[in-house]
């Protein structure tokens, strides 16, 4: 494992609700994520799913945090994107972040 990053693990995790992603947690302060704080984490991204990153400082660094999507998905999300732009009359796809 590189040093200052790492993925939440099944096991690791009590909040019990099923998601397609994981908590990806990179820096030097991710020691600092406890089993409890991980899941407030990932209830935050639960309720604020515009939110994309959240960083947070700690006493022995940063640590970003956010989703990790399995790669399926985000090639299923490729595909979709590109049926849509290969329409007739379609000239241009953009999706936004919620404010």
């Amino acid at each position: 494992m590189i040093a200052g990053y790492r993925k939440s693990i099944e096991g690791h995790m009590t909040d019990p609700v099923s998601r397609s992603w994981q908590l990806l947690l990179v820096g030097p302060g991710s020691r600092h994520i406890t089993p409890d704080l991980h899941d407030r984490l990932m209830r935050l991204l639960d309720l604020l799913p515009q939110t994309r990153l959240i960083e947070l400082e700690t006493d022995a660094g940063d640590v970003s945090v956010s989703r990790d999507w399995p790669s399926d998905r985000l090639e299923e999300v490729k595909a979709i994107e590109a049926e849509i732009t290969d329409m007739p009359g379609i000239v241009r796809l953009t999706l936004f972040q919620a404010a």
